[in-house]
């Protein structure tokens, strides 16, 4: 079922794609790809605590599989590496088992591209308030997954990108589910529309792209960006929100008079046809049995006589 459609809260959504991923268990196949990318992590990450300096084949492959994600950054960075971890385990599942049913990998990550460009295409100062909100997003939780910011484990940054794209290009995703279900659980009913969602997930993008080019470069600089953003989106959106209340209301025109013709661009009275008679010249009255539509002839009076 659609996940903009289906009308459950956050909790229930969760338990639902829960359910759904357990499935996998039943054929253990499909549990290779995780099982393989587990063991590369254990053994870079033990050959990089006993080889140092780490020799560049060894940096390359420890970029390529985020090995060293959650080594660093104490309580705090083992938590967003454990996070990371599951964003990479995800996407290379996503990449491999699709080979296995003989279907295409990354599907909808062109449809992703083509619905960023219409997404900011339509009313466009209306999205900038999501797209910020969405950058600094994407910087806090690049900082929170690459707690070092170093290039080694910027690969989180890149897989989530290619994610959020293949999100915008298919609507049963997991994460425009969960946006939508979250949003309906947090305002009790309200959703907000597909286009709003696709340019918050564009600002993400465009946040993780940022965050992985700082990275390569040497600059720590994701944390502090992120919640300039975010301040700017917040700022923006209640501007916004101010200057749709202040629109003035568009006055409606009053009726008509019956056998008066309505004025040019006068919206028509709903229950009341307009009517087209054309009326009699002023101070003259209306002539009995006149066809409707012709003008009558103007009144004149007699001639003058004088009296004898």
């Amino acid at each position: 079922m659609d996940p903009t459609q289906e009308k459950v809260g956050l909790g229930q959504y969760l338990k639902n794609t829960l359910k759904q991923g357990l499935q996998v268990f039943k054929n253990p196949l499909k549990l290779l790809p995780t099982v393989v990318i587990g063991i590369v992590w254990l053994v870079i990450g033990i050959l990089s605590s006993l080889w140092q300096p780490f020799p560049w084949p060894m940096q390359i492959a420890s970029f390529l599989s985020y090995a060293e994600g959650g080594l660093f950054g104490g309580v705090f960075g083992a938590v967003g590496g454990i996070v990371g971890k599951v964003v990479m385990a995800v996407f290379i599942n996503s990449a491999i088992l699709p080979l296995f049913e003989k279907k295409p990998p990354f599907v909808g990550v062109a449809g992703g591209l083509k619905g960023m460009f219409t997404s900011m295409s339509k009313d466009a100062a209306s999205g900038i308030a999501p797209l910020l909100s969405g950058l600094g997003l994407a910087l806090l939780f690049y900082t929170f997954m690459n707690i070092n910011q170093c290039w080694q484990n910027s690969m989180v940054g890149l897989v989530s990108l290619v994610m959020l794209l293949q999100a915008m290009g298919n609507k049963s995703s997991f994460i425009i589910g969960f946006i939508f279900s979250a949003a309906r659980t947090l305002t009790k009913g309200k959703v907000p529309t597909f286009l709003s969602v696709t340019r918050f997930l564009t600002g993400m993008t465009i946040g993780f792209t940022m965050a992985v080019g700082l990275s390569l470069v040497g600059l720590h600089w994701c944390f502090w960006l992120a919640w300039g953003f975010l301040f700017l989106s917040l700022v923006l959106g209640l501007l916004m929100k101010v200057l749709k209340q202040q629109q003035p209301a568009v006055a409606t025109a009053p009726p008509p008079y019956p056998g008066v013709p309505p004025t040019q661009g006068m919206p028509p009275t709903p229950g009341v046809p307009p009517t087209y008679m054309t009326p009699p010249p002023y101070g003259a009255p209306p002539t009995p049995g006149a066809p409707s539509g012709q003008v009558p002839p103007p009144f004149s009076p007699p001639p003058y006589q004088p009296q004898r």
